[in-house]
């Protein structure tokens, strides 16, 4: 109603939402691509990806639009919201039977993510991708290694 777009895209549908919040504050947020045969996973569909570092199954979900609020966006307040998101979305995967998660980042958020304890590792080369460079990412999750 406030005339503002609001970013929506055929991926939404098998998606879930996820917020990180301080009280009654949206500190972070991303988007979990469940794995789905309709519409696949957007890294997936638009990259080259390296088919030896990446095990093809249809237990892989695909995080994207992660954002973090910009009074959040100190180094230390950073990683503890990629961490909280993170826990999260490995709760989620659980229950999903989801063994690996995947992206598309650039690679000063991808040593941000390792700096965080969370071992995202390229498995293709950078890509120009919604306006900047990008690499493919891939996080095999605890007993699929």
């Amino acid at each position: 109603d406030d005339g503002k777009e609001i970013e929506y895209d055929h991926y939404d549908e098998y998606s879930l939402l996820l917020g990180v919040w301080n009280e009654d504050i949206l500190v972070g947020s991303c988007r979990l691509v469940l794995p789905n045969k309709t519409v696949g996973l957007p890294t997936l569909n638009v990259m080259r990806i390296d088919s030896e570092k990446l095990v093809h199954n249809e237990r892989t979900a695909e995080i994207s639009r992660i954002t973090v609020a910009a009074t959040y966006r100190t180094f230390k307040k950073t990683i503890e919201v990629l961490q909280i998101m993170q826990h999260k979305i490995n709760q989620i995967a659980s229950e999903h039977n989801i063994l690996q998660l995947i992206g598309a980042v650039e690679p000063s958020f991808l040593r941000l993510l390792n700096y965080a304890s969370l071992p995202y590792r390229p498995i293709g080369p950078i890509q120009y991708l919604i306006g900047a460079e990008r690499l493919p990412v891939l996080l095999t999750l605890k007993g699929q290694q």
